[in-house]
């Protein structure tokens, strides 16, 4: 049997069949399967971010606090300008490693020679090269000099990279406990829901008043409005963090990782000796010093008198050739730059000022960060087991012996709130103990997080 060409295909007749089932049926069916083989589409979950128009959508990046970090070090826009200066030293190394460091000098000299009547000889001309030799090591000040430069720029990119490290690990901290108490909020405004629900039903028996259920409808929009504040601290944190792991703006994070960790002991005295000795923030000051008193250096031996050695041939009038090698000796006692050098090392000296403050100051934040890191640990612990447990047994009880009328709403609030507070409370103080880790590694790096619970 002949297959039907394309145009008797499509000038069938509006009830035509295939094998006996009407074409109109048939469509109608596919659109059906079509339609209920559709997959549902997915609900956003509280980590994702609202991709740009016309943006790829790219998977979530999940991100724990040590690859925030490690991302950190390598990633961070901070990084550039610090990376800049290590690629400019080559060129102060090329320069101080010149032969000379002055160009060499010309001279020429001409006239006419003439007798004591007036009658003329001929020309005398005299032509010499002269180069410029320092007298105070101007070329192994230079070397010194762009050696202290390097180390400078080293320790600069050394403790920029710790800096962000520690910005990462705290935007991290940030991000995570952001949804940590949304999620405290959220199972809240669930709780609060059904005390609505109760207070409800009591008011619509009669064995409530309906102001009853306000109150309890109160304090559901209340935990309600906290939820959309958490969730805008998320976005914050999440800005930071990407910004410091220099991740795509509209990538979502999936920020993953405990916050209540084991307290791990620390060699409080050990701390103290590695910020003095091998800080990256105090080493990248004392590089600074260093650089300077170079640089007062440099400029004291560009000062020093410069010596000019050089031959000069001379052709007299009268046919004469005349060789010679001469040497210019400028006479000591003034120096041209005496003001400039002084102001560099007013600066070295203020240089060395600064290291011994912010040596001070890195003690300091070490002994507030370890301070805080204690109280933190006692006061999420005194939360845990003081607060929170006996909080969450009184909102069942209290939830339970209000539906039978043995209480009234206001105390069941009152521990609703009791109980939101004591969890958000906990929340902070965990935080803070990464926080004050998190901290102490900028100066320390044998300082491990501690292990989850």
């Amino acid at each position: 049997m002949n297959r039907p060409n394309r145009y008797e295909q499509s000038t069938r007749p509006p009830h035509a069949s295939i094998r006996g089932v009407p074409i109109r049926t048939l469509a109608t069916f596919l659109l059906l399967i079509a339609v209920f083989n559709v997959e549902p589409a997915k609900a956003e979950t509280p980590a994702s971010a609202p991709l740009r128009p016309n943006q790829e959508s790219t998977a979530p990046l999940a991100i724990d606090l040590m690859t925030a970090m490690a991302l950190a070090e390598r990633n961070a826009p901070d990084l550039l300008v610090p990376a800049a200066e290590q690629q400019s030293v080559p060129l102060i190394r090329s320069a101080a490693d010149r032969l000379v460091h002055r160009p060499p000098r010309v001279t020429l000299s001409t006239g006419p020679r003439r007798l004591a009547g007036g009658a003329q000889l001929g020309w005398d001309v005299t032509a010499g090269v002269f180069q410029e030799f320092s007298t105070g090591g101007y070329g192994r000040q230079l070397g010194a000099f762009a050696s202290a430069v390097e180390r400078r720029a080293n320790a600069t990119f050394a403790s920029v990279q710790r800096d962000a490290k520690v910005r990462a690990g705290l935007a991290w901290v940030d991000s995570r406990v952001a949804r940590e108490t949304l999620a405290l909020r959220q199972e809240a405004l669930g709780g609060a829901k059904e005390t609505v629900r109760v207070a409800e039903a009591r008011a619509q028996v009669g064995k409530s008043s309906p102001a009853e259920a306000s109150l309890a409808r109160a304090l559901m929009g209340s935990i309600g409005a906290s939820v959309l504040s958490a969730h805008g601290d998320i976005t914050v944190a999440d800005a930071e963090l990407r910004y410091w792991c220099r991740v795509e703006l509209h990538r979502s994070l999936l920020v993953s990782g405990p916050i209540d960790v084991d307290a791990r002991p620390i060699d409080e005295d050990g701390i103290r000796r590695h910020v003095i000795e091998r800080a990256p923030e105090l080493a990248r000051l004392r590089a600074e010093a260093d650089t300077l008193a170079h640089a007062a250096d440099l400029g004291k031996s560009l000062g020093k008198p410069h010596i000019e050695i050089g031959p000069s041939v001379t052709r007299e009038g009268t046919g004469d050739w005349i060789f010679l090698g001469n040497i210019s000796v400028p006479l000591p006692g003034v120096d041209p730059f005496a003001a400039d050098n002084a102001i560099r090392r007013t600066e070295a000296e203020m240089a060395r000022a600064r290291v011994a403050v912010a040596e001070h100051g890195a003690l300091k934040e070490v002994e507030i960060a370890l301070h805080e890191r204690e109280h933190a640990l006692e006061l999420r612990e005194s939360l845990r087991s003081g607060t929170i447990e006996p909080s969450t047994q009184a909102v069942r009880e209290y939830q339970l012996q209000y539906e039978v009328g043995r209480i009234d709403l206001t105390t069941v609030l009152a521990a609703r709130r009791e109980l939101l507070n004591a969890q958000e409370r906990w929340a902070a103080a965990a935080a803070d103990v990464l926080r004050a880790e998190v901290r102490l590694m900028r100066w320390s790096d044998t300082i491990l997080i501690s292990r989850a619970r």
